[in-house]
């Protein structure tokens, strides 16, 4: 009878766990805006997960100037998705930056994001949002990020040496 009491102490031990005190997940999603084809092997910085605040130009400085000091550094994998637990207690802001060639693709892609919105709703971004596109069929689920990625057109491609000089 001793080995019956075992699951029951688990049992009460999970019971007063508090599901707060564990970090919250994020997922990190990023497609095509036409095809909704995910980019696959895409780096994403992560950035504000330390406890100490600092202002929007610091964190967009350590993301986008080399030496690149993020605090996290993420793969994208073949459904387009990179995961990463938010610290405990959860900053008020997070910054996300995934890797892209401004010459191809619309999209600075340094994004300030809510925790509590993201959280409760999550969020998209949608690149080059001036274009009359279809918004994808594809939402963002609670604890997600959404990137929408479309290509520059042709004729910014060509011109993008001249206009970086």
């Amino acid at each position: 009878m001793r080995g019956g009491y075992i699951p029951w102490f688990v049992l009460l031990f999970l019971c007063c766990v508090n599901p707060a005190s564990f970090g919250q997940r994020v997922t990190i999603r990023i497609i095509h805006v036409t095809s909704e084809n995910p980019f696959t092997n895409k780096e994403v910085y992560v950035s504000g997960l330390s406890e100490q605040a600092t202002t929007v130009h610091d964190e967009r400085l350590k993301l986008t100037k080399k030496p690149i000091r993020a605090d996290l550094s993420l793969m994208t994998d073949s459904k387009g998705e990179t995961i990463f637990d938010l610290p405990n207690p959860v900053p008020a802001y997070v910054y996300v930056r995934p890797v892209f060639s401004e010459r191809v693709w619309d999209c600075t892609c340094f994004v300030r994001i809510r925790t509590d919105e993201l959280l409760q709703k999550g969020i998209i971004f949608i690149s080059y949002a001036g274009r009359k596109e279809p918004k994808p069929s594809i939402q963002p689920k609670a604890g997600e990020v959404l990137f929408v990625m479309r290509r520059t057109p042709l004729w910014w491609q060509l011109l993008y040496p001249i206009e970086k000089g």
